[in-house]
């Protein structure tokens, strides 16, 4: 169930833009503002049911995802490799339609389980705030997206009896960076360190929570095979002496069926998957630019090559930089 195309029209900071897939490690980069988040939720959007759905994930009204006045042009178009979802804005909200080349009989059957091999992990950490917290959004209505509490009820499962097979290889490395394993009380996470010690998350460091969530959903058989994996800003409060590891784990995913799409800021992240990778390995940049009209997208199999690459951009600027302060101190 592999996306192959993506498409969004008159969305946000997107007027037309077009996105072709052939890869299983997706990594978007881009300046911020160019909707890299937002279209990783756009993704995410597209296999939920509801019909106010992107103003649950959004968490604006439906008029301010709305680029111009031109209701009738506003569309969310994902491509996958059996069938194709599509969200276009009419009077009423927002229209989803399906075009399947499987029969109707197994259609509905099929969509519904593409819903549960979805996963959005968010730049935000949430399993500290795990106590009570699925509860009280039960409750009451509470101003956070359906991103937000989705991960929070999918880390919340129990573990399988067993390591999923795609899990193998990629649980020792996990549980050696942690030093123990992820253990639930009371709806609040915990790594149990080796020595028996327990360590809240609420206490954790912020790259050791990140590791810990990674397993969870592994263990909880949240992600494997088939799997869309959205993870925006991976990197984020990660030791760069972990980066390669990470990249190790991303390709790995990726060998094993999981499509992966994350967004970053990071320069190591995209280099290692890139220096990491084998001929095998279906690995592609893309790079998102603000243009006259609206964001558009470069595609690469290279990240080097990409001529719309902000994060090496930056880097060259700092090179010159440090070249232009060595000059003047001669």
């Amino acid at each position: 169930m592999a996306i192959t195309k993506i498409k969004v029209e008159n969305l946000t900071v997107f007027e037309e833009m077009e996105m072709d897939i052939d890869a299983n490690v997706n990594v978007i980069i881009g300046e911020n503002g160019t909707g890299k988040t937002q279209l990783l939720k756009m993704i995410y959007a597209s296999w939920i049911v509801e019909n106010k759905i992107f103003e649950e994930i959004f968490k604006v009204k439906t008029n301010d995802l709305i680029r111009s006045k031109d209701f009738e042009r506003s569309s969310v178009n994902i491509l996958r490799d059996d069938e194709s979802t599509f969200y276009k804005m009419c009077k009423g909200g927002w229209e989803r339609k399906f075009y399947s080349t499987i029969d109707s009989a197994k259609k509905v059957h099929k969509i519904d389980a593409f819903i549960e091999k979805i996963v959005f992990i968010p730049a935000k950490d949430m399993l500290t705030h795990s106590p009570g917290f699925l509860s009280l959004i039960r409750e009451r209505k509470m101003p956070f997206d359906e991103t937000l509490v989705d991960i929070v009820s999918k880390a919340s499962l129990p573990e399988l009896r067993e390591v999923p097979e795609l899990a193998k290889n990629i649980m020792p490395k996990l549980e050696q960076v942690m030093g123990g394993i992820v253990v639930i009380e009371n709806d609040e996470f915990f790594i149990l360190k080796n020595d028996g010690q327990k360590v809240s998350f609420s206490v954790e460091a912020e790259g050791m929570k990140k590791i810990g969530l990674l397993w969870k959903l592994l263990m909880t058989g949240n992600i494997k095979e088939d799997t869309i994996l959205l993870w925006d800003e991976p990197e984020a409060n990660i030791n760069p002496k972990l980066i390669p590891l990470l990249a190790k784990i991303i390709l790995e995913l990726g060998r094993n069926g999981v499509q992966i799409f994350l967004a970053t800021h990071d320069y190591f992240l995209p280099k290692y998957i890139e220096v990491q990778s084998s001929d095998a390995d279906k690995v592609a940049f893309h790079a998102l630019y603000t243009t006259d009209h609206g964001v558009k997208c470069e595609t690469d199999t290279k990240f080097a090559f990409l001529d719309e690459n902000a994060i090496i951009d930056e880097k060259i600027k700092l090179y010159e930089a440090e070249i232009d302060k060595v000059m003047d101190n001669e």
